[in-house]
């Protein structure tokens, strides 16, 4: 069900899908350096790739759109973290994974979405995710910006340490990402089961 799931995102999306894969990998390698336990690395490894199954509910016309959103239209694409939970929530066994895909774009600091959580109250999957997530999507290319040099995305996020990124995560993941391939082929799964002048707070679709 899990690869059905994100196959349908691939014939819908393949750049969201390849992404997504991309976060699985690096989540993985995140999940061990913090030294998660055997269920959650499982969980992660399995949520990845489905982190962002709920823009199958989000429009085209407002993902792939090539300039801004306004607030209203950013509010409809943020729907996507719940609609993915739904959508896992629904699947025997898939409460951890909905647990982890609703809360990924939540901030330590509690100034996230869906739900405005903070600190330990955001699963920890979820915040391996944030971190991975946004890495991926600051160095990818999309509709609305060329996709930044390492260097520059990195920068981004140690500037959210504290406020989007749990400090322990955040100092782990730039001690995976330095040695870590930036061109390493996407692999294939085996499921166990912006604002560059406010780097703190990085919009991505």
């Amino acid at each position: 069900m899990l690869d059905a799931l994100w196959r349908i995102m691939a014939t819908r999306d393949l750049a969201t899908a390849e992404h997504a894969l991309r976060v699985q990998r690096l989540g993985v390698a995140l999940a061990q350096e913090v030294g998660l336990d055997d269920e959650l690395m499982a969980a992660v490894h399995a949520a990845a790739p489905l982190h962002d199954i709920g823009k199958l509910a989000i429009p085209d016309s407002l993902l792939h759109r090539p300039g801004p959103l306004s607030r209203e239209e950013y509010a409809i694409v943020q729907q996507h973290a719940a609609m993915g939970a739904d959508i896992l929530g629904g699947i025997e066994g898939g409460a951890p994974l909905a647990r982890i895909v609703r809360h990924h774009h939540e901030n330590w600091d509690g100034t996230g979405y869906p739900d405005g959580l903070r600190g330990e109250a955001i699963p920890k999957g979820a915040r391996i995710l944030a971190v991975v997530d946004c890495y991926d999507a600051l160095t990818s290319a999309r509709p609305y910006r060329q996709p930044l040099a390492h260097a520059e995305a990195l920068a981004m996020i140690v500037g959210g340490r504290e406020s989007m990124y749990e400090p322990e995560i955040l100092d782990a993941f730039v001690r995976v990402i330095q040695g870590f391939p930036r061109t390493s082929p996407v692999l294939t799964r085996d499921f166990p089961g912006g604002h560059p002048h406010q780097p703190q707070r990085v919009r991505v679709r």
